[in-house]
């Protein structure tokens, strides 16, 4: 995935609330089908970072009180990856521990925390969720 310089530069000068937001309240909708058994109780009230390395920016987000919400505080653990391998990992073409013994993926921050989000996001099946988007965007992606 190649992001245009224009597309990049309008991206490392926006605010993060907005996309801390939407993938917040994007989590909150589809938590219980994608984990209908996870009560989350090891994530309560810590800060996860996300940081997209190809573009230079990224957002923060906590759980509490059952909700993820967008958070400025401190992270506890920051995960480093390109959008395209963030975008791999989510489509289960390659696992998180590959892309982080090839040095894809980084983490840094409460090893242990890292560790258990790490084997959530290897875990977790998205193809029910690809399959709600319109065929045309899914064929656009190579969804």
């Amino acid at each position: 995935m190649n992001i245009p310089q224009p597309v990049v530069r309008l991206l490392q000068h926006l605010p993060e609330t907005p996309p801390a937001f939407g993938v917040v309240t994007a989590l909150n909708l589809v938590k219980n089908q994608l984990w209908p058994e996870e009560d989350f109780s090891w994530l309560e009230g810590r800060t996860v970072r996300l940081l997209a390395s190809d573009i230079g920016c990224g957002f923060s987000y906590s759980f509490r009180q059952g909700r993820f919400v967008a958070s400025s505080a401190k992270p506890d653990v920051t995960f480093g990856a390109s959008l395209a391998d963030y975008w791999i990992i989510a489509r289960r073409q390659e696992d998180p521990d590959t892309l982080f013994f090839q040095r894809r993926l980084t983490i840094s921050g409460d090893t242990e925390l890292g560790l258990q989000l790490k084997n959530l996001m290897d875990a977790t099946d998205f193809s029910p969720l690809f399959e709600k988007i319109p065929r045309p965007i899914r064929l656009r992606f190579g969804i």
